[in-house]
């Protein structure tokens, strides 16, 4: 069996903002939290990704499920699967 991609999701976060339960109530800057996370592309479609960042045959690491709305991009780091050679017997 051929592992999956391998890409880099750059994807914008939810973050809290006030490190206490209490806060001024005053105006705040948005700050984006940005976040780079590279993986084997278990799934993708109009939904989002799913990402694990370990990979065997039989067994795989947690996955993470990334949502399409939070995506900035998908780079593919290794070939997309329509792209790869079979291997000969």
């Amino acid at each position: 069996m051929t592992p999956p991609p391998i890409v880099l999701v750059v994807w914008q976060d939810a973050n809290v903002i006030d490190a206490s339960p209490w806060a001024d109530n005053v105006p705040v800057e948005f700050k984006p939290h940005i976040v780079q996370q590279v993986g084997y592309l278990m799934q993708q479609s109009d939904e989002g990704v799913i990402l694990t960042q370990a990979w065997h045959p039989e067994i795989i690491a947690a996955r993470d499920q990334i949502p399409a709305g939070m995506i900035r991009s998908v780079t593919f780091l290794t070939e997309r699967p329509s792209n790869r050679k079979r291997a000969s017997k």
